[in-house]
């Protein structure tokens, strides 16, 4: 004899399936009203029904309903017109149609400071975009991009002020309140307003629980290494990811030949790899401080990962979206390395990695001596705070390249250190050791990770770049 469904399950179904009717299932009407117009012998019938049987039939009401919000959000967006939104004058409409701004979708995912550039207010954009969040369904859930405008006693004279200095919310958040006051002249009773402003902004709290930290890094976009072994490496299990994870710090150090400034060539064109091919599609950053940077290489590993991947992306694009900086001396790669701050946030989602090659070079050869050291550790940490803030703040990754010393106080094992000491030790989440093998061989280690065991992995350095070693 078959088992009938629980009681009181059975009951909340039943009750679900009426309440359809108040929920609002106007598609559905007829089907419902059928079910409670039934008589008492045939709703007997139905309660003998299997309770997997009665939730599918719900979930197939529910599936049918969200199909129809779908279609009906769709044609929402396509009916309503910019000439439609509350709020929007016939200036601001003429604004927007002379900056090609034709369609509700431009005008929702246009950055805010692009369009106040173009001369609309700020309080009419934000008025439109919430009416717009109001009336059509896709856009439901929209949040405004934060600016220095919405700050507690910041108005739009200071805010100007502020962005000619080079300032904006994200620096606000994230630089110390003694380099606000140094660099942007903010007083430290100002900076403290500004920041707790922010924070209320934001949601008043600063603190999350470990499992909302899983389920980001879980979702964080990563890219290839464009080298399966290396991939293989760089797997974390626990979180299901591989290869170069955006907001990760990498610093790859060994001597010279070992293939750091191949692995930084070759990031830079995976990183713009689409995501069904292992990649983020973003830009990269290569700062340049020894004259590393070939255009040839990469062409090279273009051409390699075209013919085994099918890229469609031509050579010439794949240039164009690498940003090039060459550092002459200390300062000018520290100045360089601010300068990003305000670039990503001007081009806030297009780049996904910067590459340092080397981060050591200039401060090893201009502070020289016992007596520099201390000013170097110094000069390093705060070039390296920055390099951390950027990865932290606009969600890319940052790999540093490193030279090495030999130790001569070892008398056993390798003598091999890299240039820094703690500081550098301390800063990047994964640190790399790469070594010179056989022919076109190298060893990559994995040399300090809260992630990944100590382990290794073989590569091979060829006229196509970065690749496999057969057999291996």
């Amino acid at each position: 004899m078959k088992k009938g469904p629980p009681t009181k399950k059975l009951n909340l179904l039943r009750v679900e399936i009426k309440l359809s009717i108040i929920f609002i299932y106007s598609n559905l009407f007829g089907q419902v009203v059928k079910v409670n117009s039934m008589g008492k012998e045939k709703q007997e019938e139905t309660s003998e029904l299997e309770t997997k049987e009665v939730e599918e039939q719900y979930e197939e009401l529910l599936i049918e309903q969200a199909k129809k919000e779908k279609v009906e959000s769709k044609e929402k967006v396509s009916i309503l017109e910019i000439k439609d939104v509350p709020g929007l004058g016939k200036k601001s409409q003429d604004i927007l149609a002379e900056n090609n701004i034709l369609t509700i979708e431009q005008l929702m995912t246009t950055r805010l400071i692009e369009l106040q550039a173009m001369g609309v207010q700020r309080a009419t954009i934000k008025k439109a975009r919430t009416a717009i969040s109001e009336s059509v369904a896709k856009y439901k859930y929209f949040k405004e991009e934060l600016g220095l405008e919405d700050l507690p006693g910041v108005g739009k004279s200071t805010a100007d002020m502020l962005r000619e200095k080079g300032l904006n919310v994200y620096l606000l958040e994230t630089t110390p309140i003694r380099e606000l006051e140094e660099k942007y002249g903010i007083t430290e009773t100002a900076s403290k307003k500004y920041k707790s402003g922010l924070s209320e902004l934001r949601g008043g709290i600063d603190f999350v629980n470990a499992f909302e930290i899983m389920e980001r890094q879980m979702d964080a976009p990563a890219f290839t290494y464009g080298i399966k072994a290396l991939d293989a490496l760089t797997t974390i299990e626990e979180l299901g990811v591989s290869g170069v994870r955006l907001g990760e710090t990498l610093e790859l150090f060994g001597p010279f030949r070992s293939g750091k400034s191949q692995i930084c060539h070759q990031l830079c064109v995976t990183v713009q790899l689409p995501t069904e091919l292992g990649g983020v599609g973003k830009k990269a950053v290569f700062i340049d401080t020894e004259g590393t940077f070939s255009p040839s290489r990469i062409k090279a590993v273009h051409a390699r990962l075209q013919s085994e991947l099918g890229w469609e992306k031509s050579f010439e694009e794949v240039l164009k979206d690498i940003t090039y900086a060459r550092a002459y001396n200390s300062d000018h790669q520290m100045s360089l390395v601010e300068r990003l701050l305000e670039l990503f946030y001007n081009h806030k989602d297009e780049y996904g990695l910067v590459a340092v090659d080397s981060a050591t070079a200039h401060f090893r050869a201009e502070y020289a001596g016992r007596g520099t050291l201390a000013e170097r550790q110094q000069t390093i940490n705060h070039h390296l705070g920055i390099l951390g803030r950027i990865a932290d703040t606009y969600t890319v990754a940052v790999a540093i390249t490193n030279q090495v010393q030999s130790n001569p106080a070892a008398f056993f094992g390798d003598p091999t250190q890299a240039i820094g000491g703690n500081i550098l030790g301390h800063w990047a989440i994964t640190r790399f050791y790469l070594r010179k093998s056989k022919g076109e061989k190298r060893i990559i280690r994995v040399y300090d990770s809260p992630y990944l065991p100590e382990s290794e992995a073989v590569f091979a350095i060829t006229p196509e770049g970065c690749v496999d070693v057969e057999g291996d």
